[in-house]
């Protein structure tokens, strides 16, 4: 009865504690939510201060106290206070450590203790990373260098050598450094060594300061840097200098110079010498082949772009007869092959076909090359040897425009070319889901990117490994920066072997909907497809609204200022010339009613789009050049480069959009 009675008295004080401790944490979990978003808001916005203190609200209770922590410590970086950050950081390991965002973690903890000058404690992260990356341009080794300058020159000048040797060959994961590691190499007050200028040349070479590039590469042997000294003289407006340097260097030098600045060499050279384009590239190629000089390959390329048909042709067997494993090789065959087939030479052009195909697996024409294997084999009713063609060319480049055309042609749709006035893009605003399956992000990092996601908070997605242009497309697109969303995702498609389904995350990334409302508005009044329209507008500006090329278009649907007025002219409605070519609902407006306009001009889709790219004149121009019959024929007969890769991306788009949304 004695101790019971002590139990009683327990019981009596430590059940209300445990009851109101459990509330207490309850409701820190049901608050922990809105403090982070509060946060994340403050943080977006620049005011790290009231970042800090929302994000430190959320106590260790909570699931999102780690992330709060590493949310506080990054504040406190940005906002210049390098000792709480450096705290934070330090918890933030302890409490969360192997996830994506560790690297970025170490790095930023090594970088607050190498602000507040303690240098011994910021090595140990940057050493640490330094050894796990095994990639000696990541910004840990050029800090790395920052800190032993102040104890060991020879061994920070190694760290900076290091960071720029790996650097400017494109294979660091932050190239932000590459000017300052030459500024700091250049500056430790050492005897610099040929290789030292080199680097130190080269850095500012490529960051296009070459009056500084020039002051390093000079100081070399010209062999070791002829290539370089030419082009950064030539950049710098020293015609007769550059002129010098290539007539005197050119045979002793090219041998060792870079391929890439070679053919620029090249291309400058023949722009010094006196007659027509023909006529300098016929010199350079005399010099080239009279000394066996490296390029050749290059120049005949360049001669057949300048040369009559015939001639052309003769080039570009010379370049797969005796340079089969030159970049130019694959591109040159398609050439010969298409010359064999407008010839009516269907055997030729098919034994060539067949030639490429085994050579050339994974050429930019190779799919071209498949495609007219097959229209080949029809010419020469091999029906069943043509589906063959057709559904290997399917299976492998399915989102491809041969592909996309090899599929129309074995299902016998003969719509390809037709665009359909009745579409409507749906417009309810799906967003995109995470491409997880895509990504190298592991499941236990699954929970922590969800619960953040949730909170609104992408930004922190910048500090993750997760290692996929894909995720980067993502995090752009979750940011708006639609253009770099759309050019990354594309790009990682296209190096694919194996494409993911149409409906993925990775294809809605590469081909967005953005605007589509105002599209399907005006498709509707001006009996235009929106789903043209949307393909116009990724192929001309990847919806950049503020895009302006290097002519003057300008905007969504880059309209030409002579085009936009000349629209604004048959409109009687408020529009007036001068207006905003960047508003997008201005520029849609003009874009859609000159595809209208040109849609009244031409009975065909094709050749509204390239009328779009090429000009109406110049596809009157080649309707009476060309026959129309195979509109196959007339799209590779285009004579404008331009004009011909515009169509063929512009279908591309539009047949993709409808795969994916309609």
């Amino acid at each position: 009865m004695k101790y019971l009675k002590y139990i009683l008295i327990s019981l009596v004080i430590i059940v209300p504690c445990i009851i109101t401790v459990l509330i207490y944490n309850d409701k820190i979990t049901q608050n922990s939510p809105q403090y982070y978003k509060q946060g994340v808001e403050f943080y977006d916005k620049g005011d790290y201060q009231n970042a800090y203190y929302n994000f430190s609200q959320i106590k260790w209770i909570s699931p999102l106290y780690p992330m709060a922590v590493y949310k506080q410590a990054k504040s406190a970086q940005l906002a210049g206070d390098y000792r709480t950050a450096a705290i934070k950081y330090k918890i933030f390991l302890e409490k969360l450590p192997d996830t994506v965002f560790d690297l970025k973690a170490k790095l930023n903890l090594g970088k607050s203790y190498f602000y507040l000058k303690q240098y011994e404690e910021a090595k140990v992260p940057f050493l640490e990373l330094a050894d796990k990356t095994d990639n000696d341009g990541t910004e840990e080794v050029y800090f790395l260098g920052l800190i032993e300058k102040n104890f060991d020159k020879e061994k920070a000048a190694d760290y900076f050598r290091r960071y720029l040797d790996t650097a400017l060959k494109g294979e660091a994961l932050n190239n932000n450094y590459i000017t300052a590691s030459a500024v700091e190499l250049s500056s430790l007050g050492i005897n610099l060594t040929d290789t030292d200028y080199k680097l130190i040349g080269i850095a500012y070479f490529k960051n296009k300061q070459y009056s500084e590039a020039l002051n390093y590469l000079s100081k070399l042997p010209t062999g070791d840097s002829w290539d370089y000294l030419v082009l950064a003289n030539h950049y710098s407006g020293h015609k007769t200098i550059t002129k010098k340097l290539i007539e005197t260097g050119l045979t002793f030098y090219a041998e060792s110079a870079n391929e890439d600045n070679l053919h620029e060499i090249y291309n400058v050279y023949s722009s010094y010498l006196y007659g027509n384009k023909l006529k300098s590239w016929e010199q350079i190629y005399k010099l080239v082949t009279d000394n066996s000089l490296k390029g050749t390959d290059y120049i005949l390329y360049k001669l057949a772009e300048c040369s009559s048909h015939e001639k052309a042709i003769e080039y570009y067997n010379a370049i797969t007869s005796q340079y089969p494993d030159s970049n130019y090789a694959p591109e040159s065959m398609w050439e010969m092959i298409w010359n064999a087939y407008k010839k009516q030479d269907y055997k030729t052009a098919e034994l060539m076909a067949i030639q490429h195909l085994k050579t050339f697996k994974n050429a930019k024409s190779t799919p071209k090359v498949a495609f007219w294997l097959a229209k080949i084999a029809l010419k020469q009713n091999k029906v069943s040897e043509a589906h063959s063609y057709f559904s290997k060319l399917i299976s492998r480049y399915p989102d491809n425009y041969y592909g996309l055309r090899a599929e129309s042609i074995i299902n016998k749709k003969d719509d390809f070319w037709t665009t359909n006035i009745a579409n409507s893009i749906p417009e309810q605003k799906e967003q995109i889901e995470f491409p997880i399956s895509l990504s190298q992000i592991e499941i236990k990092d699954l929970k922590v990117i969800n619960t953040l996601f949730d909170m609104g908070d992408y930004e922190i997605f910048k500090d993750a490994d997760y290692s996929s242009p894909i995720v980067e497309s993502w995090f752009e697109y979750k940011n708006n920066k639609k253009s770099r969303s759309i050019v990354l995702a594309r790009d990682e498609i296209e190096k694919m072997e194996v494409k993911p389904s149409f409906l993925s995350a990775a294809y809605k990334l590469a081909y967005p909907r953005y605007w589509i409302s105002e599209i399907n508005i005006a498709g509707q009044k001006l009996n235009i497809d929106p789903y043209l329209v949307a393909a116009i507008i990724r192929e001309e500006s990847y919806y950049n609204e503020h895009a302006k090329s290097r002519t003057g278009a300008t905007g969504l649907m880059q309209l030409m200022p002579l085009t936009a007025n000349y629209m604004i002219s048959k409109l009687s409605d408020n529009v007036n010339e001068f207006a905003d070519l960047e508003d997008p609902r201005t520029n849609l407006y003009l874009g859609c009613n000159y595809v209208k306009y040109l849609k009244d001009r031409f009975d065909n889709d094709l050749m509204v789009v390239a009328a779009y790219n090429g000009g109406e004149g110049s596809v009157n121009k080649w309707m009476r050049t060309y026959s129309t019959e195979d509109l196959d024929e007339f799209v590779e007969n285009i004579p404008f480069e331009e004009t011909r890769n515009y169509v063929k991306k512009v279908f591309r788009s539009y047949h993709m959009y409808q795969k994916i949304y309609k």
